[in-house]
């Protein structure tokens, strides 16, 4: 009888909301770790080097590998600017807006918002 509506607990509609809830889940746990970690102005040098800005038209959507306090996770994050080395991004963890720069390396492109593997 399960066989004709698919498996128990799995959600149609929205196929992403359960992982997408695990990953608020552990962005929560690691952000009472500690704070999120940014780069520094040296390592930027915003100053000296041309920073693009993202378009209004849309989120520009990552993953990412943050770090907060000693705990690193990968999250699904919004990409706000970048430079040649680095990205910065946002997201939410709860009700909070997170912003930080990670270096370009740490960084995927996605098409949308999408939960870390």
């Amino acid at each position: 009888m399960c066989a004709i509506f698919g498996q128990v607990g799995t959600n149609r509609r929205y196929p992403d909301a359960g992982a997408r809830a695990a990953q608020q889940r552990r962005l929560q746990e690691a952000c009472g770790r500690g704070t999120l970690q940014t780069l520094t102005e040296e390592q930027l040098q915003l100053t000296a080097r041309v920073v693009s800005i993202a378009p209004e038209r849309g989120p520009m959507w990552a993953l990412a590998w943050l770090r907060f306090g000693d705990t690193d996770i990968r999250a699904t994050v919004v990409v706000k600017r970048w430079t040649a080395d680095a990205v910065g991004v946002e997201l939410e963890v709860g009700e909070e807006r997170l912003r930080c720069w990670v270096w370009q390396g740490a960084v995927e492109h996605v098409d949308g918002p999408t939960a870390p593997p």
